[in-house]
C-alpha cells in the first residue's frame, strides 16, 4: 500500500483531468497511472508486516536510525513506535506504512481538531482506500463505451481504455469481487472496536462513511465496466456466483447494502442490449460487446440461469437476472449475425426465463429495490437500467405481456367467484400482471433527476425522433391503453397507481389527463374522470343521506364496510385521489380544467367529504388532493372561501347547542387516541399550499373578524405547541407535523412586509396581515419562540449522535424551517422595530439578537447560539442548506458589537471552540456536492467575516481568523496550521480558496468575496501588518503569485472584475506599506509584476485591428509603435487589465406602456429602491415592487379593471423585467467603476511609492486611457477615475524627467507646477508624435465632456498643463544656443496641437475660467497661462478681448477685494483660502499676458492697474509675525504677502512688456504704488529690521518695481507735474537711499542677515543660504539702480549728486540694532566705495567656491563619506544608504553651483552700477571750483578740497587692484570686463587729477 498522500494526489489529479477536462495535466496523469498500476492490480491490499522494519522502529527509540524514505537519521518517540506497531497488527500492515500514516496524522491534526494522531491515522487509512478506489472508478468510467462518454481528447480516451483493458485482463475483476466480499462494514467496525480505534460520534460516522463509500466505489467500478464495455463470460459467471451468495435483508435491519444492488445492476448491464434502439448505429456498437462477440456466451449463461442450476440465496436477485436475460435473448433476434439456426434454440428460451423470473417474483423484487434503496433513483444509469428492463420486456415480448394480462383476468374472475360464494380465495393465485404494474409504478414514482423517462410511455403525433423510437413509444403507449381496457377489479388499484407514476412530469400529466378525459367520452370506462368524480359525488350523497347506495361493481366487495365502503374500496378512493393530486400538481391546464368543470366539481366534493365522517386516511388524501388544486391563484382564492364556508376549522360563532366539530376535533379526540395524525398532516399541507399562493385578508367577513388568524391560531396552539406532549406510534410523525406547522409559519412571514398600518390596526383591534402576529411572537419571549428554539435544540441533540434514525429527514426539514423563520425575522426586524418606535406603540418587542443571546431555560445557559452554530459544523457533509441559514443567523448576531464578549465566552470554551471554528473552516474548505448550496454558505460566512473585521478587539471574527484574543492584534503571530500547535482557522481557509482559484476550481462569487475579505483585513490599521508578514513569509509571497495570474479572464464576469479589483487594492496596500516600512524589494517586486508583459500582441492581429477605429482611438492605438519604431511585441499586464473592462455606457430602454403612467412608474421604482448590503448602488427590490403592484391591482374594482386585467398583468411582467434588467445594469456599471478605481489606485500607488517602472509604460498607460475615454460611447461615470490617473501619470513623467536632469523635487505636486525645468520631453525619450497624440486626446476629451463634468475637466486641465510643460522651452538655454531649435520645435508642436481646435477649445477654456467650480477656474487660468507662455499671445489675447473675458476677470478680481481683506484681518477658515487661490490664478494669468507688449497693452487698455489701485486689500498690511512651519494655515502677514507679491510681479511684467520708454505704464505703476503708499512705506521702513526671508523677498520685489518705474522724467512729467506726486516719489527714493548703507554685500552683513532670518537652522542650509544671499544682493542692486535714477537730471545736461562728498560712513550695523537710519544728505560716497570693495571681494570668493564645488560635483562618486554628509540634510544622512546620500549630495551640489552662478552675475552688475555712481560723483565733486556749482551739488568748496585730499587715501592701489581682479572674473573667456576697466581708468584719472 502506497502512502496516503500518493492516493490523495492520484484522486485529485484524476478529478482534474477527467472531471475538470484539464488536458494539460495529462502527461503527469499518465506517469502517475503507470506508477500506480501495480497497486491497482492488488487494490486495497495492504503490504504485509515485516519483522525487519519492526525491529528498526524499536531500535529508533534508543538511537538515531536511518528510516527508508527519510532524509536523515532520527530517533522516534516510544509512543509513536508503539502506535505504529498496533496499527500494523490491526491491518497486517507494513510497519513503515503504519509509521507514515501516524506521521501524516500528526501533520493533519489541525484539520481534525480534538482527535489524537492514532484516530486520525485510522481515518487516513480508510481515506486512502477510498481515494484509491474512487480514482480507479473515475478511470474506468472515462473509458470508451456504449452508454456515456466524457468530453476528453482522443489521446486521453485511448490511453484510459487501453489502461483499463490491461487491468481487467490481468485479473482486476476477480480482485474487486474478492475485496467487496472481504471488506465489509461489519468486519471493519468490529476490528476498530476491538482495538479501541473508535473516537467520538463524528469520528465513527466518518469511518462508517469511508467504508461504505469504498464498497460503493468498488461496486461502481464493476458497474461502469459492465455498462460501458460489457463483461466477458468468465467475469459474468464470477459475478453470478457472487450474487448468488448474497443473502436477502433480514427484517428489522437497514434495507440492504447499496453496493450489492449496484453489483446486481452491473449484471443487468452485462446482459443489456438497449444500445440497439438508443443509437442509430446501435447494431454496430453491440457487435463489440462480449455478449454478441462471444459465441459461447449465450449458451453458458442460459445454463447457469436455468432453474436446474444453482439456487440463489436471494430469489429476487435471481429473478431479476433471469428477467434481464429473457429480454436480452429477445433483443438478440434483431442482430442478423445472431439470427442463425444454431442460435435459434437459445433465443426461443426467452419466455422460459420470463417464467422463471416470475416464479422468483422479479417484479416484486424491482419494487423492493426501489423502496429499500433511496440512492437508486439518484443515479441516472441505475434507474435507466430498470427502465430499459421493463420497457424492453413490454416492447420485445408483447405476447408474453398479453398472456400475463389474460392470466390476471382469469385470476380476477376466480376471485369474484370465491367472493360470491363467500369463500376465502386461494393464496397461490398468480398476480404477475399486478406486480408488473406495481413495478412500473415504483420505478417512475419519483424523478429527482428530471429524466422524464415516463414520457416514453406516451406517444405524440408531433414526434420527430428516430423511427425505431417512434415505434417503441407506440408500443409502450399501446400497453398503457390496453392495460386499462375492461379493467377487472383486482387490477384497478395497481393500474391507477401506475398511471399516477407515469404522470410524474408536466407533459406526462397532461397525457394522463387527456387519456382519462377520453375514456369518459362515449364509453362506460371505470378509469376516467367522469367515473372518478361521479363515484365520489355519490359517496358524498350517501354519507349525507346516511343510506347505503348500490355500489359500483368496481368497489363492490364482501366484508366489513367502513363508513359505507369496504377497505378495498377505500384504497381505490385513495389511489384515485393520489392520481388526481399528481395530475393537478404537474399540469396547470389539467388543474384548471378539473376545478372549473361544472359536472365534476372536485373542490366541493372533496371538502364535502372532509366534513363528513369518513376514514381518517381517506380524509387526509382528500386534503392532499385539495392542496394540489391550490397551486393556481384563482383556485386558491375559491378554495379559501370553500374552506371557510365548510368550517373545516370552526372560525365563526354558532347558535347551535351542539359543539362545533371539525379537524380540531379529529385531532384531539381521534388522532391523539390512535397516535396517528394523517388528517392533521393533510390539513397542514393544504394550508401550506394555500398560503403559498394567496392569503385573503378579508376572509370570513362579515361573520367574524376578517383574516386567517383562526387558522394560524390552530396551527400554533393546537398543533405546534402540543406536538411534544402527544404520543406517536411512529416517531417520524412528530417531526412531520412540526415540519408542516413551522413551514406554514415561515410562509406567512415570507409573504409579510412590515407596514405601519398593521401597528395602527392593532391599536384599533382591526385585522392585520397574518404574518404580523407571527413576527410579533418571534420578537418577544413568547411560547412560540421557545417552541422554535426547543425544536432546534432537539434536532441538534439527534444530529450530534451522527447516526441515522427513521425520522431524520423530517427532523432536518423541521430544523431548516426553524432557521428560515429566524432569518426572515432578522430581515424584517429592523424596519419593524423602527416602525414601532416611530408610532409610539405600546407593543413591546425586542431584537431577535437579544433573544437568541438569552438564557436557555432547559440548560440554564445562554447557549441558543451554540445550538444554531452547530448546524454550520454539520453543513459541509450532511446538511448544507442548514449551514446556509445558520451562517446567516450567526453573521447577524456576530455583527452586534455588544454581543462579542458573550459569543467569545460561549464559543471559546472547550470543546465548543474546536467544534465551531473547525466547522466553519470545513465549510470554507470542502467541496459540496451541490455547488449552489456550497456557494451560498461560503458567501454567507465570508460576509460575516467581513463585517466582523472592524469590530472592536477582541471579537468572534478575530478569534475565527486566528488572531489572539488576549494580545493586541498587531502582536499576533500568524503561522501555518500545525506550527507551534496553531489550529487551522478561517484565514488559512480563505487563502486556500484564493489559491484554488488560480486553478479555476472555485466559484467566482466565492472568490470575489474572498478577495474582498482579504482587502478588508489588509485595510485594517492593526491587522494588516501581521497578515502581510504572513503572506510574504509563510505563503511564498501570496500577492506576487496572484498578481502574476492577472488578468483572470480576457472577458471577465462581474464577479471576476470585483475579484480583480479587490486583489489590485490588496497589492496596492502591500506596496504602500512595504515602501513606508523600508521593504523596497517587496514593493519593487509587486510593481514589476503589474508592469511586466502578460501576453504577446501583434499590431496586425485581430485585437489590434479592433482598435483601428476612426479618430483619435486609431491614432492612440499606434502611437507606441511610433515611439519605439516597431510594432507591439508585448502587452503589459497593467494594460491587459484595462483591456478587460468596457467603459461604454449601459442603459436599459424604457418600456412602452399603455396602461401604466411612466412618471408614476419611475416614482414607484424609486420608492422600491433599497441600498445594497455591500455598499454598492441602490437597486429596486423586485419582490417588494411585485407586492406593491399586486396590492394595487387587487384593490381595483369594476368591469373595466376586470376586462383589462390580462393586459395589466402583461405590462406588469414587462415592468418586472425592466426592473431586473435595470438592476443588472446598475450592478454592472458599479462593478466596472470599482474595477477601474482599483486599477487607478494601484497605478497611483506604484508611481508614488516606487521607481521600478519605465517611461514607456507610462506613455502606454496614458494612451490607453485616452483611447478608451474619448470614444463616443464612453461612460462619464467610468471616465472620472481614469482622468485622475492621467494627472498622476503625466506628473510621474515630469518627475522622471527632472530626476534625469538632476533636480531635487520631492513632492510630485510641486514638481507638477514647477516651471524651473523645461525641455523635459527629450529626457524621457518621448517622440513629438506621441506627445501630439496625447495632447489631441486630452483636448478632445475636454470638448467631449460637458460643463457639468467639472471634476473630469479639473483633472484634464491639470494633465494638459503637465503635457504642455513637458515641451516647454528654457529661454536661458535658447539665448545661449543650447538646443534652441529642438526645444522650439517641441514647443510649437505642443501649443499648435492645442490651438488646432480653435475657438471651440478657447471658448470652453475661458468659460471655465470665468464660472464653475473654483478649482476648475484656477486650473483653466493656469492652462491659459501655460498656453500663452509657449505660444504667440495673439490668438488667445484676441479671443479674450473680443469676447470680453478680460474685463470679466477684472470684475471678478474686484469682487474678491472684500474676501481678501477678510483673509488678512479676520480668523481664517480653510474654505476661505479658495479666494486667495483664485486671486493668485487670475494674477498669474495677467502676469503671463503682460510679458508681451500686446498683452500688456490689452491689460493697460482695460485699466488693470487702475483696478488694482482701487482695491483696498493692499492697504491692510498686518504686523509681521512668526510662522509655525508645521501650521496648516499661514499667518496673516504671510497671507498678505501672497496677495501683494502677484501684484508686484504683474507690475514688473507690464513694465518689461511695454518697455522702459513707455510713460503711461510707468505712471500707472507709480499710481498703484502711491495709492497704497502706507503699505509701500511700511515695507521700505521694515527693510532696516529684517526678520525672515519673506521680508527680504518682499523688499526685493518692491525695490525692483521702484527701480524700473521711477526716473527723473516721471518725476517732472508724471501726474500733470503736481508737487504732491513729485514729493511722494522723492520720499520713496529718499527712503530707498537711506537703506543702501544697510545692504553693503560684506560677509559680516550677509551672515548677520542669515542669522536673524533663521536660515542657518534650515535642514537644507546650503541651498537656503545661497537663496537668501541672492535676495540680499538683489536688494542691493535694486537700491543702486534707484540711486542711479536719482542722479539723472531732467534736462539730461547735468547729473545730480545724491551722496555727500565724503569717504567716511556711518555705522552700517545701525540698521540691525534699531537705530534710526541716516537721511539722504548724510549718506556718504564712501558707501559706494565699500559696496565696490565688498562686491569685488564676493565676486572673487564666489568664483573660487564655484570652481571648487564644480570639481567636487565631477568626482562626487569618489568623495569620502564625511564630505558627502556635508551636502545632505540630517534626515537623509541618518537613515539612508551611501548611494542615496551620494545622489542627494549630487543634487545639492548642482543646486549650489547654479546659485553661485546667479550670485556672480549679481555681483558683476552691482560692481558696474557702483563704479558708474562713483565716477559720476567723483567727477562732480572734483570739478566743483565755483560757488554756483557747489551750491547746485550741495557741497562747499572746502568740502570739495577735503574730498580731493581723501581720494588718494581711500582709493589706493589695493582698491584698484581688487576691482581689476574682479573684472577678470566677471569677463568672458578669461578676459577682464572692459566696461569696469574703463571706469576704473576714469576714476584713477580723476583721482590723479
Amino acid at each position: 500500500m502506497t502512502s496516503w498522500t500518493s492516493f490523495k494526489d492520484l484522486l485529485k489529479l484524476s478529478e482534474s483531468v477527467i472531471l475538470g477536462r484539464n488536458h494539460e495535466l495529462f502527461p503527469d496523469f499518465e506517469s502517475m497511472l503507470r506508477k500506480q498500476q501495480g497497486n491497482f492490480y492488488a487494490i486495497l491490499k495492504n503490504p504485509e508486516k515485516d519483522s525487519k522494519y519492526r525491529d528498526l522502529l524499536k531500535k529508533a527509540v534508543k538511537e538515531p536510525v536511518q528510516i527508508p524514505g527519510w532524509q536523515t537519521a532520527q530517533t522516534l518517540p516510544a509512543s509513536l513506535v508503539n502506535e505504529a506497531c498496533i496499527l500494523s497488527d490491526m491491518y497486517n500492515l507494513d510497519e513503515l506504512v503504519a509509521l507514515s500514516l501516524l506521521v501524516h496524522g500528526e501533520e493533519q491534526a489541525p484539520i481534525y481538531p480534538g482527535l489524537k494522531r492514532g484516530l486520525i491515522s485510522v481515518l487516513l487509512y480508510y481515506d486512502a482506500k477510498y481515494s484509491q478506489s474512487t480514482a480507479l472508478k473515475l478511470i474506468v468510467q472515462a473509458e470508451r463505451g456504449v452508454h456515456w462518454t466524457y468530453s476528453l481528447t482522443d489521446d486521453v480516451l485511448n490511453f484510459l481504455t487501453q489502461y483499463t483493458n490491461q487491468l481487467f485482463e490481468s485479473g482486476l475483476f476477480e480482485r474487486l469481487l474478492d475485496v467487496h466480499s472481504e471488506f465489509t462494514v461489519t468486519k471493519e467496525m468490529e476490528l476498530l472496536s476491538t482495538n479501541q480505534a473508535l473516537g467520538p460520534p463524528r469520528h465513527r460516522r466518518q469511518l462508517m462513511d469511508y467504508i461504505k463509500k469504498t464498497r460503493m466505489s468498488i461496486a461502481d467500478i464493476i458497474f461502469s465496466r459492465a455498462a460501458q464495455r460489457g463483461l466477458s463470460l468468465a467475469q459474468t459467471l464470477r459475478l453470478i456466483d457472487y450474487l448468488s451468495e448474497v443473502e436477502p435483508d433480514k427484517e428489522g435491519q437497514p434495507s440492504g447494502e447499496m453496493s450489492n444492488v449496484i453489483l446486481l445492476l452491473a449484471l443487468l448491464y452485462a446482459f443489456d442490449l438497449s444500445v440497439i434502439h438508443r443509437h442509430d448505429e446501435g447494431e454496430e456498437l453491440a457487435k463489440d460487446l462480449p455478449i454478441v462477440k462471444d459465441k459461447s456466451y449465450v449458451s453458458e449463461i442460459s445454463k447457469v440461469l436455468d432453474r436446474s442450476g444453482k439456487t440463489w440465496k436471494n430469489p429476487g436477485y435471481q429473478g431479476l437476472a433471469q428477467l434481464a436475460w429473457a429480454t436480452t435473448l429477445a433483443a438478440l433476434r434483431s442482430i442478423p449475425e445472431k439470427a442463425e439456426d444454431r442460435f435459434r434454440q437459445e433465443f426461443e428460451q426467452d419466455e422460459h426465463f420470463v417464467d422463471l423470473a416470475l416464479a422468483n417474483k422479479a417484479f416484486v423484487a424491482i419494487s423492493e429495490l426501489i423502496k429499500n434503496n433511496s440512492l437508486l433513483i439518484l443515479e441516472e444509469f441505475y434507474i435507466k437500467r430498470l427502465h430499459y428492463l421493463l420497457t424492453d420486456l413490454i416492447v420485445l415480448m408483447p405476447l408474453k405481456i398479453k398472456e400475463l394480462r389474460n392470466k390476471a383476468e382469469e385470476t380476477a374472475r376466480t376471485l369474484i367467484v370465491y367472493e360470491q360464494e363467500g369463500l376465502v380465495p386461494p393464496a397461490h393465485l398468480p398476480q404477475h400482471f399486478e406486480n408488473l404494474l406495481e413495478a412500473i409504478a415504483s420505478v417512475y414514482n419519483e424523478d429527482p433527476l428530471d429524466l422524464n423517462l415516463c414520457l416514453e410511455f406516451w406517444y405524440s403525433s408531433d414526434y420527430h425522433g428516430p423511427q425505431r423510437n417512434n415505434a417503441r413509444q407506440m408500443a409502450l403507449n399501446k400497453f398503457v391503453r390496453l392495460a386499462g381496457d375492461l379493467l377487472p377489479p383486482s387490477l384497478y388499484i395497481p393500474y391507477t397507481r401506475m398511471l399516477g407514476s407515469l404522470a410524474n412530469s408536466p407533459r406526462a400529466a397532461h397525457y394522463v389527463f387527456n387519456l382519462l378525459k377520453q375514456n369518459g367520452v362515449g364509453q362506460a370506462s371505470t378509469v376516467s374522470w367522469d367515473h372518478f368524480f361521479s363515484t365520489l359525488a355519490r359517496y358524498l350523497a350517501n354519507l349525507r343521506q346516511e343510506t347505503f347506495p348500490v355500489q359500483d361493481t368496481v368497489y363492490r366487495q364482501r366484508g366489513t364496510a367502513i363508513g359505507g365502503i369496504t377497505a378495498q374500496e377505500m384504497v381505490g378512493f385513495q389511489e384515485i385521489l393520489r392520481l388526481t393530486r399528481i395530475v393537478a400538481s404537474h399540469d396547470d391546464v389539467a388543474r384548471v380544467s378539473l376545478a372549473e368543470n361544472p359536472v365534476w366539481t372536485p373542490l366541493v366534493t372533496f371538502l364535502g367529504l372532509v366534513t363528513c365522517s369518513v376514514p381518517l386516511l381517506l380524509k387526509a388524501d382528500l386534503l392532499k388532493a385539495l392542496s394540489a388544486f391550490a397551486k393556481s391563484r384563482d383556485i386558491a382564492s375559491t378554495l379559501w372561501y370553500y374552506v371557510e364556508m365548510a368550517q373545516v376549522i370552526p372560525t365563526a360563532p354558532s347558535t347551535s347547542k351542539f359543539p362545533q366539530r371539525g379537524i380540531h376535533t379529529d385531532l384531539e379526540e381521534v388522532e391523539s387516541r390512535s397516535e396517528e395524525y394523517p388528517v392533521s398532516r393533510g390539513f397542514l399541507e393544504l394550508l401550506n399550499a394555500l398560503v403559498e399562493v394567496d392569503v385573503p385578508l378579508h376572509l370570513g367577513a362579515p361573520n367574524r373578524t376578517p383574516g386567517i388568524d383562526p387558522y394560524v391560531k390552530f396551527v400554533v396552539e393546537s398543533v405546534l405547541m402540543k406536538s411534544h406532549s402527544r404520543a406517536y406510534k411512529k416517531s417520524s410523525d412528530k417531526w412531520q407535523i412540526c415540519e408542516l406547522a413551522v413551514k406554514f409559519l415561515h410562509k406567512l412571514l415570507m409573504r409579510y412586509e412590515p407596514a405601519v398600518g398593521d401597528i395602527q390596526h392593532r391599536e384599533r383591534d382591526a385585522p392585520q396581515q397574518p404574518g404580523y402576529s407571527v413576527l410579533v411572537a418571534m420578537l418577544q419571549d413568547s411560547p412560540l419562540l421557545k417552541m422554535i428554539l426547543y425544536l432546534i435544540e432537539e434536532s441538534v441533540r439527534h444530529f450530534d449522535e451522527y447516526v441515522d434514525f427513521p425520522e431524520r429527514k423530517a427532523c432536518e426539514r423541521t430544523a431548516l424551517s426553524c432557521l428560515n423563520i429566524f432569518n426572515r425575522c432578522i430581515q424584517m426586524q429592523e424596519i419593524f422595530l423602527e416602525m414601532v418606535r416611530s408610532e409610539g406603540s405600546s407593543l413591546r418587542v425586542t431584537s431577535l439578537g437579544t433573544l437568541l443571546l438569552g438564557v436557555n431555560q432547559r440548560t440554564n445557559r445562554p447557549d441558543h447560539m451554540l445550538k444554531i452554530a452547530k448546524f454550520v459544523s454539520y453543513g459541509s457533509e450532511y446538511m448544507p442548506d442548514h449551514a446556509v441559514e445558520a451562517a446567516s443567523i450567526l453573521a447577524f448576531v456576530a455583527s452586534i458589537p455588544s454581543a462579542q464578549q458573550q459569543l467569545l465566552a460561549l464559543f471559546t470554551e472547550e470543546p465548543n471552540d474546536v467544534i465551531i471554528r473547525h466547522g466553519i473552516v470545513e465549510i470554507l474548505d470542502d467541496a459540496f456536492e451541490n455547488e449552489e448550496q456550497g456557494r451560498k454558505v461560503k458567501l454567507c460566512l465570508l460576509k460575516m467575516l467581513q463585517q466582523g473585521v472592524n469590530l472592536p478587539h477582541p471579537s468572534l471574527v478575530h478569534f475565527l481568523l486566528g488572531f489572539s484574543i488576549q494580545k493586541p492584534l498587531q502582536k499576533s503571530q500568524l503561522q501555518n496550521p500545525g506550527v507551534y500547535g496553531t489550529p487551522k482557522n478561517c484565514l488559512h481557509s480563505l487563502l486556500n480558496i484564493l489559491d484554488e482559484n488560480l486553478k479555476g476550481l472555485v466559484d467566482a462569487a466565492v472568490v470575489m468575496e474572498g478577495y474582498k475579505l482579504l482587502h478588508v483585513i489588509l485595510s485594517h490599521g492593526t491587522m494588516s501588518y501581521p497578515v502581510l508578514r504572513f503572506l510574504k513569509g509563510n505563503l511564498r509571497n501570496f500577492l506576487v503569485r496572484h498578481g502574476e495570474a492577472l488578468p483572470f479572464s480576457a472577458s471577465p464576469t462581474m464577479e471576476q472584475q470585483n475579484s480583480t479589483a479587490h486583489l489590485l487594492l490588496c497589492i496596492a496596500i502591500d506596496i504602500r506599506v512595504s515602501s513606508l516600512r523600508g521593504s523596497t524589494s517587496q514593493a519593487q517586486k509587486l510593481a514589476s509584476v503589474i508592469f511586466t508583459s502578460e501576453r504577446t500582441v501583434d499590431i496586425a492581429d485581430g485585437e489590434a485591428g479592433q482598435r483601428r477605429d476612426a479618430g483619435i482611438s486609431n491614432l492612440l492605438s499606434r502611437t507606441f509603435a511610433s515611439i519605439t519604431g516597431m510594432p507591439f511585441v508585448s502587452r503589459p499586464r497593467v494594460l491587459a487589465l484595462l483591456d478587460s473592462v468596457d467603459v461604454s455606457q449601459l442603459a436599459v430602454p424604457i418600456p412602452e406602456l399603455e396602461l401604466f403612467d411612466l412618471g408614476q412608474l419611475q416614482s414607484l421604482l424609486k420608492e422600491c429602491e433599497m441600498p445594497s448590503e455591500d455598499g454598492g448602488p441602490s437597486v429596486v427590490n423586485v419582490r417588494h415592487l411585485q407586492r406593491r403592484v399586486e396590492r394595487e391591482l387587487s384593490a381595483l374594482e369594476g368591469t373595466m379593471a376586470l376586462a383589462q386585467r390580462q393586459a395589466i398583468m402583461q405590462e406588469f411582467k414587462i415592468i418586472l423585467k425592466y426592473s431586473i434588467e435595470a438592476n443588472g445594469v446598475k450592478q454592472q456599471m458599479w462593478t466596472r467603476r470599482c474595477f477601474i478605481d482599483s486599477w487607478r489606485q494601484l497605478i497611483e500607488t506604484i508611481l508614488l511609492s516606487t521607481t521600478n517602472y519605465s517611461n514607456d509604460i507610462l506613455v502606454q498607460i496614458i494612451q490607453e486611457v485616452l483611447r478608451k475615454c474619448v470614444q463616443d460611447s464612453a461612460s462619464q461615470e467610468l471616465n472620472q477615475p481614469l482622468c485622475g490617473l492621467l494627472v498622476i501619470a503625466v506628473t510621474s513623467l515630469r518627475v522622471q524627467a527632472m530626476k534625469k536632469q538632476e533636480s531635487e523635487l520631492t513632492d510630485s505636486l510641486v514638481a507638477f507646477l514647477d516651471e524651473r525645468r523645461t525641455d523635459l520631453l527629450s529626457e524621457i525619450g518621448m517622440s513629438p508624435s506621441a506627445l501630439r497624440v496625447i495632447l489631441k486626446g486630452i483636448v478632445e476629451w475636454i470638448l467631449k465632456t460637458g460643463p457639468s463634468a467639472q471634476r473630469i475637466r479639473i483633472n484634464l486641465y491639470t494633465a494638459l498643463i503637465g503635457c504642455l510643460r513637458l515641451s516647454a522651452v528654457n529661454p536661458s538655454r535658447d539665448s545661449r544656443g543650447l538646443g534652441g531649435g529642438i526645444t522650439a520645435g517641441l514647443q510649437a508642436i505642443g501649443v499648435e496641437t492645442v490651438l488646432e481646435y480653435g475657438d471651440s477649445f478657447l471658448s470652453a477654456l475661458f468659460r471655465d475660467s470665468a464660472s464653475g467650480h473654483d478649482v476648475q477656474r484656477m486650473l483653466a487660468l493656469s492652462l491659459l497661462d501655460t498656453i500663452i507662455s509657449q505660444a504667440p499671445i495673439g490668438p488667445v489675447a484676441s479671443y479674450a478681448a473680443k469676447h470680453g473675458y478680460i474685463r470679466h476677470l477684472l470684475d471678478i478680481l474686484s469682487g474678491l477685494d472684500e474676501s481678501l481683506i477678510s483673509l488678512v484681518c479676520q480668523e481664517l477658515s480653510v474654505m476661505a483660502m479658495k479666494y486667495l487661490q483664485l486671486y493668485s490664478s487670475i494674477m498669474s494669468f495677467f502676469t503671463r499676458m503682460a510679458m508681451t507688449s500686446r498683452g500688456s497693452q490689452l491689460l493697460l487698455d482695460c485699466n488693470l492697474l487702475g483696478r488694482l489701485s482701487e482695491m483696498n486689500a493692499f492697504s491692510h498690511r498686518p504686523q509681521a509675525g512668526t510662522m509655525d512651519e508645521y501650521a496648516f494655515l499661514s499667518s496673516p502677514f504671510h497671507r498678505f504677502q501672497e496677495i501683494l507679491f502677484p501684484a508686484f510681479s504683474l507690475c514688473l511684467a507690464m513694465l518689461s512688456g511695454l518697455g522702459s520708454e513707455h510713460r503711461i505704464i510707468r505712471e500707472q505703476v507709480l499710481g498703484f504704488l502711491l495709492a497704497h503708499s502706507e503699505t509701500i512705506s511700511s515695507i521700505l521702513r521694515s527693510g532696516q529690521t529684517l526678520n525672515d526671508l519673506h521680508h527680504l523677498e518682499e523688499l526685493s520685489l518692491l525695490t525692483n518695481v521702484i527701480s524700473k518705474a521711477t526716473n527723473i522724467e516721471v518725476i517732472h512729467k508724471g501726474a500733470d507735474g503736481t508737487n504732491e506726486i513729485r514729493d511722494q516719489i522723492e520720499r520713496l527714493q529718499t527712503i530707498c537711499l537711506s537703506l543702501l548703507p544697510a545692504y553693503v554685500p560684506t560677509d559680516v552683513a550677509i551672515d548677520r542677515v542669515l542669522r536673524f532670518s533663521g536660515v542657518e537652522d534650515d535642514p537644507n542650509s546650503n541651498i537656503a543660504r545661497h537663496k537668501a544671499t541672492s535676495m540680499y544682493l538683489q536688494v542691493c542692486l535694486n537700491l543702486l539702480n534707484i540711486v542711479m535714477n536719482m542722479t539723472a537730471d531732467g534736462t539730461r545736461i547735468y547729473s545730480r549728486t545724491v551722496f555727500t562728498a565724503s569717504f567716511t560712513m556711518a555705522d552700517f550695523g545701525a540698521a540691525f540694532t534699531g537705530t534710526r537710519p541716516q537721511t539722504t544728505r548724510s549718506v556718504a560716497l564712501g558707501v559706494v566705495v565699500n559696496i565696490i570693495s565688498a562686491a569685488a571681494k564676493r565676486l572673487k570668493t564666489t568664483e573660487v567656491a564655484r570652481d571648487t564645488l564644480s570639481r567636487k560635483l565631477e568626482v562626487v562618486e569618489s568623495l569620502p563619506v564625511d564630505e558627502i554628509n556635508q551636502f545632505v540634510s540630517k534626515m537623509i544622512s541618518e537613515g539612508s544608504s551611501i548611494s542615496e546620500k551620494r545622489e542627494a549630495a549630487r543634487q545639492t551640489l548642482t543646486k549650489v553651483v547654479e546659485s553661485q552662478v546667479v550670485e556672480i552675475t549679481q555681483c558683476r552688475f552691482i560692481l558696474e552700477v557702483s563704479l558708474v555712481l562713483l565716477w559720476k560723483h567723483m567727477e562732480a565733486f572734483v570739478s566743483t571750483n565755483d560757488t554756483m556749482n557747489a551750491s547746485r551739488l550741495n557741497i562747499s568748496f572746502d568740502a570739495s578740497f577735503r574730498f580731493k585730499e581723501d581720494i588718494t587715501h581711500y582709493l589706493d592701489e589695493t582698491f584698484y587692484k581688487q576691482v581689476e581682479e574682479a573684472s577678470k572674473v566677471s569677463g568672458t573667456a578669461g578676459k577682464p570686463d572692459d566696461f569696469n576697466l574703463l571706469f576704473i581708468r576714469r576714476i584713477r584719472k580723476i583721482a590723479q587729477g
